[in-house]
């Protein structure tokens, strides 16, 4: 793997470390472990789960911050495997952070949504 490569990684884990799903997580997380309504053993299993998924999902965006791609081209970027993309992408979609914009070769095209402030200052 290329510096340029390993860089992207380690700011996309960065990234998943800022989000409020995984703050959330292991604040809440902790406390529910403390009352014994989580077992410790479950809470890390979730824990690893959302950090693996954060880090997919900022990793994914990095690569769709460059300008639209189908499934197999950011599989072959992120070295992860295609239906973990389409698994993030479908999940991104619900969130209203991606989106398709075409298709290409019996593709979908992915692109990201622009922030609801970025589309209204330029509309300004």
């Amino acid at each position: 793997m290329t510096e340029k490569a390993n860089l992207a990684r380690v700011k996309a884990m960065a990234d998943a470390f800022s989000e409020e799903r995984l703050r959330w997580l292991i604040g809440k997380g902790d406390v529910q472990v403390q009352r014994g309504d989580l077992s410790e053993e479950k809470f890390k299993e979730l824990t690893k789960m959302a950090i693996t998924e954060e880090f997919e999902r900022n990793y994914i965006m990095q690569h769709l911050s460059k300008g639209p791609a189908t499934v197999k081209e950011i599989a072959k970027t992120t070295k992860m495997e295609p239906h973990r993309v389409l698994w993030n992408l479908l999940a991104m979609m619900k969130w209203n952070r991606v989106e398709i914009v075409g298709d290409k070769k019996r593709q979908y095209i992915f692109s990201m949504i622009e922030a609801l402030d970025a589309k209204t200052e330029s509309t300004t």
